[in-house]
């Protein structure tokens, strides 16, 4: 009986181990941060938007994608990360957030409010390969991978 407990105990504290780094904070409030935030399509779900924006979830939370790793060493929306490639898909940050010529400030209506896409997946090859149904039994949520 006490192989058992101990046996569970360190199960439970590897799967802690190995989930732990997935925990980091979203912060939905970001998407006021940025031009179009609430805009932002999921190009591996269409007709959905993107919550995380920064995030390689979706739905926020867990490691950042690129655009999350540069806003947060920008502390915000910033002319260099409009003006930076962050997917490296060859069109701005700002292009693709409907601020081209990198103007917007919070709280004022973007340059462009149609034809936006997402500045942290390249929308051209966008690796929509992990099975949803993979992520959502191991950690409940889904992610941008879903087709």
């Amino acid at each position: 009986m006490m192989l058992n407990v101990l046996s569970f105990a360190v199960w439970s504290l590897t799967l802690m181990t190995v989930l732990a780094p997935l925990a980091v904070d979203s912060y939905p409030s970001n998407r006021d941060r940025i031009p179009n935030g609430y805009r932002v399509p999921d190009p591996c779900r269409p007709g959905r938007t993107a919550q995380g924006v920064g995030h390689v979830l979706a739905d926020g939370g867990g490691a950042r994608n690129g655009f999350g790793q540069a806003f947060a060493a920008a502390g915000g929306w910033t002319s260099a990360l409009c003006n930076a490639d962050s997917d490296g898909d060859g069109i701005s940050n700002g292009a693709e957030l409907g601020d081209p010529n990198c103007n917007w400030s919070q709280g004022q209506t973007p340059e462009s409010t149609s034809g936006i896409t997402h500045p942290g997946i390249n929308n051209d090859n966008p690796n929509c390969f992990v099975p949803p149904w993979l992520w959502k039994l191991f950690l409940g949520w889904t992610v941008i991978f879903e087709p």
